[in-house]
């Protein structure tokens, strides 16, 4: 596992501490590998899921430190999303959030 999985990974996990992620999706990141996101949390286990993310390492850096919106990286064809989108819209939201998990209603 990359370092940067194993980053993204517990930054993930520590958004989503303490609400429910509904739904599930895969974040691909090409040539680093992939995260897998369910109401249990995130991981490196392959599981089957409503949406997959994808983009170079580059863009998702970019995405992760607000220097790319995520919404431009979509409509540029940097970022693809197949399957469920508003599942990605919610991760999104939940991800981008200034707020810890625990103040979240």
């Amino acid at each position: 596992m990359s370092i940067l999985i194993k980053t993204v990974l517990t930054k993930i996990n520590k958004k989503l501490n303490g609400c429910r992620f509904e739904g599930s999706i895969k974040i691909e990141i090409y040539d680093e590998g992939s995260i897998f996101i369910n109401e249990d949390g995130a991981s490196t286990i392959d599981t089957k899921v409503d949406c997959i993310m994808s983009s170079d390492v580059e863009t998702f850096k970019g995405v992760q430190s607000g220097h790319i919106k995520a919404t431009n990286a979509f409509m540029t064809g940097k970022l693809k999303i197949d399957g469920n989108m508003s599942i990605a819209i919610k991760l999104a939201n939940i991800l981008s959030s200034k707020k810890s998990a625990e103040t979240q209603d």
